[in-house]
């Protein structure tokens, strides 16, 4: 019993190093939230300037996240989701922001059953609260948290931008970076009070 603790927890600090390692050499890291929000674990997107923040919360079973997407103007529409089933949009939980033509925001949720969508607003299939975006310096943001009780420990995540027309998203490019922004979403969970993180892979 001895031997099996002290082997969790070599694993436990390994896992610790490799985090801690990684979250410094990250240039998300070093980034300041406003209203002192403060998000635990970060990871460069590596493509379309797009960052992702979160905390994770062992007992609800959530995640609070804010998905930044910088050098972006006010006319065009973001999106961060998670794909539980598949690879690429069709089948993505979809968190879609943009801004109206009279300068307020909106933050919505869209389930994707095909790559015809329109970001048609409906439920996903686990809850989302808190659920706002903003909009400064040609940076957008989506803040929400993710009830993922119910989602297996790797899912693929999908982020996207595209032109607004009418305070409507409209169709993003089908070519280029916004072809590429797709990796999976890994976080580890062990059979002990410990949270590992969640992390990145190539899909």
């Amino acid at each position: 019993m001895e031997t099996k603790f002290k082997f969790v927890l070599i694993i436990l600090v390994l896992f610790s190093l490799q985090i801690s390692s990684s979250y410094a050499q990250s240039s998300c890291a070093s980034y300041n939230f406003a209203r002192n929000q403060i998000f635990s674990f970060c990871n460069d997107l590596p493509y379309l300037n797009s960052f992702l923040h979160w905390n994770y919360d062992q007992s609800a079973k959530t995640v609070r996240i804010a998905y930044r997407h910088t050098g972006i103007s006010s006319s065009r529409w973001v999106v961060w989701a998670i794909n539980p089933t598949d690879r690429g949009m069709a089948g993505a939980q979809m968190l879609v922001a943009f801004q109206k033509a009279d300068g307020t925001m909106r933050a919505y949720t869209a389930p994707v059953f095909g790559y015809q969508t329109q970001l048609q607003e409906g439920d996903l299939s686990f809850p989302v609260s808190d659920l706002i975006a903003t909009y400064a310096r040609n940076e957008m943001i989506i803040f929400a948290t993710l009830k993922l009780d119910n989602v297996s420990s790797i899912v693929n995540q999908v982020w996207q931008e595209g032109p607004v027309s009418g305070d409507s998203p409209a169709m993003h490019s089908t070519t280029g970076l916004n072809v590429q922004s797709m990796f999976s979403l890994i976080y580890l969970k062990l059979n002990f009070p410990f949270v590992v993180t969640l992390g990145l892979r190539r899909t």
